[in-house]
């Protein structure tokens, strides 16, 4: 019994830890801090990890979005959504001059204000796609809706951000 365990732990290192940054992005914007994504992230691992009997192969990533979104949904790291964007922009540009470094602090913050002020389902969608990289199909899984209903609320995503932030 014990053996059978342990495979089962290292068979859910090696398929869930190559989904860590994918899902680490997701937690980051979903959550307003970055403890609170710390910690949204670290129960995702664990009950998936608890949970892996469960899991019925395809892209982990997707399967550990889901537990993820409703983890938060059930008010783990539920504050207020800021959408951390933080991260990629750390990830793209080590060194910004101190001019650059401000005007992005800038547009980052209007940028996660506009996000943050969409509907829940619209806004669920776009993270699920920006920050997870998940496939339409995955976020229809997720969201438990048609994938026609995952485009369409992208789209309208999209296009409130795009009006939202023009000049």
């Amino acid at each position: 019994m014990m053996g059978s365990s342990e495979d089962e732990h290292q068979r859910f290192r090696l398929n869930a830890l190559p989904a860590l940054l994918a899902l680490h992005r997701l937690a980051r914007a979903l959550c307003a801090d970055r403890s609170s994504a710390d910690d949204l992230l670290q129960e995702t691992y664990l009950r998936g990890l608890r949970y892996f009997r469960t899991y019925q192969g395809g892209d982990i990533r997707a399967w550990l979005a889901a537990i993820m979104r409703n983890l938060h949904r059930s008010g783990l790291g539920a504050e207020p959504p800021l959408v951390d964007l933080s991260i990629a922009e750390a990830e793209a540009d080590p060194a910004p001059d101190p001019e650059q470094a401000a005007l992005r602090r800038h547009q980052d913050a209007v940028l996660r204000h506009h996000v943050a002020a969409l509907p829940d389902a619209l806004r669920e969608a776009l993270l699920l796609r920006e920050f997870s990289e998940l496939s339409y199909k995955e976020i229809a899984q997720i969201q438990n809706v048609p994938i026609g209903t995952v485009m369409s609320r992208l789209a309208r995503a999209r296009a409130s951000l795009r009006e939202s932030l023009a000049p």
